[in-house]
């Protein structure tokens, strides 16, 4: 819940941040606007002062925004939101000063057409800070304030519109800007719940994906997984003619284990077996998997015929010393046959073949009395 919150707050932050950079240049276009109506009404050198520090605090301001944008709003939403609102004091004090200094000095169509723009500046805030209430009030208060004071000093003709814009000052910042925060911030919470169940879903998808290329009683790759990955690296390998070893490994006399200590004996056997083949998958690209019962393989891309032979006496001779109590073998312990295929990938030459290969070397490892390895002859591509 608490992630959930920070979540919340710190895409409250960003849509902040964002939004105002298209109000940014809006609060320029208005200040040269005001800058062309007071001129004359005023000092030279008041008016040009003013229009450089608005001028000033909007460059500050894109400056802050696209640093903290570009940081990725690491630091803590509340910090971030406080620097916004600092920026958003600063603006406010600068239409507010304008206001409170030049507006008596102007004849009453320009006082009301400065008005009106700032309550339009109020307006413009609502929309752009409206993921913040903090930055909005330090906005509005200061630019609605000082030419509300001065509407009130005037005449009764300046003093009924000034209380006609206390009561719209008060309906957009004390009814209707809550509301619409609350609908806003609803919508976020609802985006935030829509991203984590897209996550979840895509995590259980991936978690299946998983559990489908895995063999859920050793825990190694199974037959699916062995067909896509050796589909892979063989067009990799047939791109660049490189070769593919593949050794083919079978528990020795397993039934007569099974049939003498029982499936659940024989189910740990195959998983201490599994998990000892697996060991030797050392690279990358190699991959030990269930092929179906009691048999595995062992692929092992970019591999010469020498390393593959010399592979698979090291995972027969580990197996042998694993000293698995075995009751119908000479030596009783468990041991395996392997069958070694390796081969130059081509493009019209299938894996198939190299499987073919390695299961009649295993099958003649077999028959030359098993806990042996076997190595086929190097294949060749299809039609030599």
């Amino acid at each position: 819940m608490a992630d959930n919150q920070q979540r919340v707050a710190l895409e409250k932050v960003r849509q902040l941040y964002l939004y105002y950079r298209y109000s940014m240049p809006v609060n320029v276009a208005i200040a040269l606007t005001w800058g062309a109506v007071l001129y004359g009404y005023v000092p030279d050198q008041q008016l040009l002062a003013w229009n450089s520090l608005v001028i000033g605090v909007v460059a500050a301001r894109m400056l802050h925004s696209r640093r903290r944008t570009l940081q990725g709003f690491t630091l803590p939403a509340r910090r971030l939101e406080w620097e916004f609102s600092i920026g958003s004091a600063l603006m406010g004090s600068l239409w507010g000063a304008a206001s409170w200094q030049f507006l008596p000095a102007l004849p009453g169509f320009y006082q009301a057409f400065l008005v009106i723009t700032a309550y339009g500046l109020v307006s413009g805030g609502f929309v752009s800070m409206i993921t913040s209430r903090l930055s909005f009030n330090l906005f509005a208060w200061p630019t609605i304030l000082p030419p509300l004071a001065v509407l009130a000093g005037g005449n009764l003709e300046m003093q009924l519109p000034a209380f006609g814009l206390v009561l719209f000052a008060g309906f957009f910042i004390f009814s209707t800007y809550p509301r619409m925060a609350r609908h806003v911030e609803m919508g976020i919470r609802s985006n935030i719940k829509n991203e984590l169940l897209v996550e979840d879903l895509r995590c259980a998808n991936e978690k299946i994906t998983a559990m489908s290329l895995q063999d859920a009683l050793t825990g190694i790759s199974n037959r699916r997984a062995l067909d896509q990955h050796l589909d892979e690296h063989w067009r990799l390998a047939a791109r660049h003619k490189d070769h593919i070893g593949l050794i083919m490994i079978d528990v020795d006399k397993f039934k007569d284990y099974n049939d003498e200590l029982g499936h659940l004996a024989g189910d740990k056997c195959l998983q201490i077996v599994a998990q000892a083949i697996a060991s030797f998958s050392r690279r990358p690209a190699d991959m030990a998997a269930r092929y179906g019962g009691e048999e595995f393989v062992l692929l092992l891309p970019d591999t010469e015929q020498s390393g593959a032979e010399l592979l698979a006496e090291e995972v027969r001779a580990h197996i042998e010393q694993l000293a698995l109590s075995h009751p119908t073998v000479a030596g009783g312990v468990v041991t395996v046959s392997c069958g070694v295929a390796v081969t130059e990938v081509s493009s019209d030459l299938s894996y198939d073949v190299l499987i073919k290969a390695a299961d009649n070397a295993l099958y003649s490892a077999k028959n030359k009395g098993r806990n042996r390895v076997e190595l086929a002859p190097e294949l060749i591509k299809s039609g030599e």
